[in-house]
């Protein structure tokens, strides 16, 4: 009975790795690459991983600094076992690859492989150690990365709290993580573009916040980021005349700050308000994930009318607030 179990639960394990996989799945994180008497950090690194079913799978690592740079290569095969706690075992294993360099093909001799997946807080950690080509020293690469999720789906984007557009497919990455017993969240806020702006042609260059924790009160994972030293590329095109093309920051002294809230395991929204250098508008962005069920629906219920007063973004202001609002769950537009 106890192997039954122990099976049922690798089927899970791997069913639900498999859900994620849409190609290899992306861990990002910090590495270290050690060469004899010589040790280099390197605080991001992105390692792919691709199963070829449930016991084996490709393991593609990024170039690395030691005393000379390595390229990039994928160990293929890599044997794992899954485990009753959602967990991906590499046990210690040797392997085999080659890469080629300047037209020379070096070969890399995997002395030893090991580590894990571990889906309860989606990290993947691993220690490799291996010769390259005639090198005489071992390299000992080791990595813990975070599974880095891709969600896409529109936006809307309301400039100056008045003009609403639209993009009908942008892809925001998060990355979860933890600091200690702290849990945080990067987002790399995606490159997308906005037409037939009051502007013309705009488009919003790809920029990370990071560090976002969670907030009780906002109900999600949130970071003020308007000292962060954020810049981003916007590009504004006018009846065919580029009138703005360059890097900007975030007003400072202005509201640029990220919201991101979960149902369980999947992003439900992403709320970004930010303005951007000495331009005197505001800017929201919000993303939602479209709902996969509903449950528990009182068809009888109403929600509260309290009277009070929201931004696009959900947060609460006051009578002075000018622009779109939402009171008692209808917009309505203060001059």
């Amino acid at each position: 009975m106890k192997r039954i179990f122990t099976l049922l639960f690798a089927v899970l394990t791997a069913t639900t790795i498999m859900a994620q996989m849409h190609g290899p799945m992306k861990f990002v994180g910090a590495s270290n690459m050690s060469v004899s008497t010589m040790s280099n950090d390197n605080p991001s690194d992105t390692i792919l991983f691709a199963m070829n079913g449930m016991e084996s799978g490709n393991i593609t690592l990024p170039a690395m600094k030691g005393m000379q740079t390595i390229p990039s290569f994928t160990i293929s095969g890599a044997k794992f076992t899954l485990g009753e706690n959602h967990v991906v075992t590499f046990a210690d294993q040797t392997f085999s690859t080659k890469v080629t360099v300047n037209g020379a093909e070096k070969k890399i001799t995997g002395t030893s492989l090991s580590g894990t997946y571990n889906m309860a807080d989606n990290s993947l950690s691993l220690t490799v150690v291996f010769q390259y080509g005639s090198m005489p020293f071992p390299m000992t690469y080791t990595v813990k990365g975070y599974y880095l999720k891709a969600v896409s789906n529109p936006i809307t984007v309301t400039v100056g709290g008045q003009f609403t557009y639209n993009n009908d497919n942008v892809t925001y990455e998060l990355r979860r993580y933890k600091v200690g017993e702290t849990d945080k969240l990067d987002v790399t806020v995606p490159s997308y573009t906005l037409a037939n702006t009051i502007m013309g042609d705009l488009t919003l260059g790809s920029y990370t916040v990071k560090g976002l924790v969670y907030d009780e009160e906002q109900g999600g994972y949130y970071r003020d980021y308007k000292n962060d030293g954020l810049m981003f590329h916007f590009t504004a095109v006018k009846d065919g005349k580029t009138t703005m093309d360059k890097d900007y920051e975030f007003a400072a002294g202005k509201a640029n700050n990220i919201l991101v809230k979960y149902e369980g395991n999947n992003v439900s929204s992403i709320v970004n308000t930010f303005q951007m250098g000495a331009m005197p508008f505001g800017i929201v962005s919000v993303f939602s994930a479209p709902a996969t069920s509903i449950e528990g629906v009182n068809a009888n219920a109403t929600a509260p009318a309290d009277g009070r007063t929201y931004n696009l973004a959900g947060q609460r202001v006051d009578n002075n607030y000018k622009g779109i609002v939402i009171v008692n769950g209808k917009k309505y537009l203060r001059k």
